[in-house]
């Protein structure tokens, strides 16, 4: 084999190595930023909980979401676990029947097993409540809560089979799981284990 044709081979192989290298998925992790003004650091599940209602009863197609994301807060050493939940809707609001409001206690129902989650409010809300950084759904119209949460809690949602979610007073018709990332959560959960 001619010396040029051989050069031309190699460096072919070379060039498919490194585009085969290139596509390597790497392996899904949460997601960590840092405040360089406050020092405060926010680790964030790598995927939301997403719950939906059905809403057949207005159109086809049409559902009421709500978007779960869990993440610690760590302000110098002092940490916070809190859980978001993003309400938002395919539904027109103009059509809307029920709409979602700030504030209120939310209800997630783990194989049977009721959790009820207070709404934090003060600084922590107005700083955090709009924060891309909590995975905050866009091009919607979103309803951000937030949260208190505990590992315990946490860790039981992220290892059941069945869950729902409703906000107790309101519409009757419970949020059902509609995207996974309970693995997600149990990869924040680990994160922060290994950090202490």
């Amino acid at each position: 084999m001619p010396n040029k044709f051989r050069s031309r081979l190699s460096r072919a192989s070379l060039a498919c190595a490194c585009l085969l290298a290139g596509c390597v998925t790497p392996e899904p992790a949460p997601r960590t930023t840092l405040d360089t003004n406050t020092g405060v650091s926010l680790i964030v599940t790598d995927e939301p909980v997403v719950l939906a209602r059905e809403r057949r009863d207005i159109a086809a197609q049409a559902r009421d979401y709500l978007t779960l994301v869990a993440a610690e807060i760590d302000e110098a050493g002092h940490r916070r676990l809190i859980l978001a939940a993003h309400q938002w809707s395919t539904i027109d609001a103009r059509t809307a029947d029920v709409r979602p409001a700030a504030g209120a206690e939310l209800l997630l129902v783990a194989d049977g097993r009721d959790f009820h989650f207070k709404p934090l409010s003060g600084p922590i809300v107005a700083e955090y409540a709009k924060s891309p950084a909590l995975r905050r759904p866009e091009d919607a119209e979103v309803i951000t809560t937030l949260y208190d949460a505990d590992v315990d809690t946490l860790a039981y949602i992220a290892t059941s089979r069945e869950l729902s979610g409703s906000f107790p007073g309101s519409f009757p018709l419970p949020f059902i799981l509609w995207k996974d990332g309970r693995p997600a959560l149990s990869r924040l959960l680990a994160e922060i284990s290994a950090s202490k």
